[in-house]
């Protein structure tokens, strides 16, 4: 494995944030939610999904690499779980894409 930028582009780009889940980790958190596999099973999984996705990056050449954000199920969630003066209140909202109403929806 290399850390030589593969390709010379004329602009400079970082990665940040969140990249797309796999498949297996949607999996695992479905099996974990309905109890099929235990907490350990499931941040294995995690563990074992970031470090491909930071292999894969360091291989493409990236000099920052980030995990992904594979732990994470919405990084808002997260970040209002984590404050202890914030409380969830569910509300009914109605939500509109490519201009068509949907139904009302719980959220979160």
């Amino acid at each position: 494995m290399t850390t030589e930028t593969l390709i010379k582009v004329p602009f400079k780009a970082d990665q940040v944030g969140s990249l797309l889940r796999p498949q297996k980790l949607h999996d695992a958190r479905q099996q974990y939610k309905e109890g099929a596999i235990s907490a350990k099973a499931l941040r294995e999984v995690e563990t074992n999904e970031i470090r491909r996705v930071v292999n894969k990056q360091i291989e493409v050449g990236l000099k920052a690499v980030t995990d992904g954000e594979f732990r994470r199920t919405w990084w808002h969630l997260d970040f209002f779980r984590a404050s202890q003066r914030l409380r969830r209140v569910c509300a009914r909202i109605r939500i509109c894409f490519q201009r068509r109403r949907n139904r009302a929806l719980q959220y979160p």
